[in-house]
């Protein structure tokens, strides 16, 4: 009988977790398809410059979003998270209530804010004042994504995992639905209106699933918003983590634009995009689930070891396999998926793709500190990594593109390295002999394919290739049956 009891924990450890990576991953690659029609689309009618004024926008109003809402997605998710746990139906109506009534404020102040920052903005990313009604343009859509997001925090705190893969599908069938047309018809001059409509878009699909989770209620009493003081406090250093994070990467494109071309901005965008949107087939579990789950567990400290040894050795199975693919594949997919104008960044996107391997292990350490409440820890590991970005420019300014690509590769690096110390001092955490070894597999086979994109080319080049694919999926395969 124990040894049955023995054998169904051994088999069972890791459903729970690669079940809701199973369904976001499954998400992604639906949203991966869609969004390679939509990128497509978006290559051949607006070009690189078009890509990288979208990116610079883009990048502005994350930036403005994730100051103005002071990280109430993420301190509210904990909130309702605990709550959750409870199992109290009071107890959750009041944390809801106060998320709720706090984003509606906040969305107010990101509209102000970017209306009042509008000329410093255009200045700084493009050098003049000429895109200054453009940022003033830009100002709803940060509301926008503010109210998203406190949608989204509430059905990730209620752990209604289906309700968020419907959402993040539904959100991509809107951009293209909303987006192509526009520019179709305007050419560039469409990437402004055709973001505010997307963000529009993405706040009424979050609102009609997170109303239908939660009724909603609000409630703008002094002393109720005074009771979200916590959660502001917790939050308040997420925003200046996510300041420093975008304010890095805003930073990053303004030198290109300046320095280089609005194309070349575009070109890191692309590389960005190809390789951000394949990886979060794996990556958007640990936002959506792993981080909740995290944080419910997060007071005892063998369940939430347990909970993040977990969460590594399924995402190295998951997605070694992938990266040794995309690799190996990088020279068809990038003309197929954008267009033959973006050739140029095939050797980058090839080095940054080998990089995700240590962004894999990185991700669920970083999660700690921010389930734990430990706002210093946070703060501090952020704003190493976000220094880090700044390796990008020397990298352009010393070998352009490849420069770019080899100091992404060493930014996720060098993350890796920072937080498995301090997770190692101020948690305790060391990563089981097992994990070590499939880390180690999973960087030779990663560093395998990328000297093989170097030095092999014709049938070769792809008879190995496919031959590594195989290899990684089958060690995987065999890792998770051990």
């Amino acid at each position: 009988m124990k040894l049955r009891n023995n054998f169904q924990l051994k088999e069972n450890k890791y459903n729970s977790v690669l079940k809701a990576t199973s369904l976001f991953g499954g998400v992604q690659i639906l949203n991966v398809l869609l969004n390679m029609l939509r990128t497509k689309a978006v290559a051949v009618l607006l070009g690189p410059s078009g890509v990288g004024l979208n990116g610079i926008y883009n990048e502005t109003r994350e930036l403005i979003h994730c100051t103005s809402n002071l990280g109430l997605d993420v301190s509210g998710v904990r909130g309702i998270s605990q709550a959750y746990e409870k199992g109290s139906a009071v107890a959750i109506d009041r944390e809801v209530t106060l998320l709720r009534s706090w984003v509606l404020l906040l969305s107010l102040l990101g509209v102000l804010v970017c209306m009042l920052l509008a000329a410093p903005l255009s200045l700084f990313t493009f050098g003049d004042y000429d895109h200054t009604w453009g940022y003033v343009m830009l100002s709803p859509a940060v509301a926008f994504s503010t109210m998203t997001c406190g949608e989204m925090a509430v059905l990730k705190g209620l752990r209604r995992l289906k309700s968020l893969a419907s959402a993040s599908v539904i959100n991509v069938v809107a951009a293209i639905v909303v987006s192509l047309p526009l520019y179709y018809v305007w050419g560039i001059r469409g990437v402004l209106p055709a973001l505010v409509l997307c963000c529009l878009s993405w706040m009424l699909v979050a609102m009609c699933f997170g109303y239908k989770a939660h009724p909603p209620r609000f409630c703008f009493g002094k002393g109720s918003l005074k009771a979200g003081n916590v959660m502001l406090g917790i939050g308040v250093t997420f925003v200046v983590c996510e300041v420093v994070s975008h304010l890095a990467g805003l930073t990053v494109q303004s030198y290109l634009n300046n320095n280089a071309s609005l194309h070349m901005v575009g070109l890191y965008n692309a590389c960005r995009t190809m390789t951000l949107t394949y990886a979060g087939m794996v990556f958007s579990a640990m936002e959506q689930d792993y981080f909740p789950r995290l944080t419910g567990v997060i007071g005892d400290a063998i369940k939430r070891v347990q909970v993040l040894m977990r969460q590594v050795d399924v995402t190295l199975i998951i997605i070694t396999p992938l990266l040794v693919a995309l690799i190996v594949a990088l020279p068809l997919v990038i003309p197929l998926v954008l267009s033959g104008e973006f050739r140029a960044i095939i050797p980058m996107t090839q080095v940054v793709t080998a990089g995700l391997i240590f962004r894999a292990v990185y991700l669920p350490h970083a999660y700690l500190p921010l389930a734990a409440g430990h706002s210093k820890v946070y703060f501090a590991l952020n704003l190493v990594g976000a220094l880090n970005t700044f390796w990008i420019i020397a990298g352009y300014a010393l070998g352009g593109l490849m420069g770019m690509g080899t100091a992404m590769f060493l930014e996720n690096l060098a993350d890796l390295l920072m937080v498995a110390v301090v997770t190692r001092v101020k948690y305790g955490v060391t990563l089981p002999r097992k994990t070590l070894r499939m880390m180690l597999t999973s960087t030779l086979l990663i560093a395998a394919t990328y000297a093989l994109s170097l030095l092999a080319t014709g049938i070769a080049y792809w008879l190995l290739g496919a031959m590594l694919t195989a290899v990684s999926a089958y060690l995987s395969y065999n890792y998770y049956k051990s």
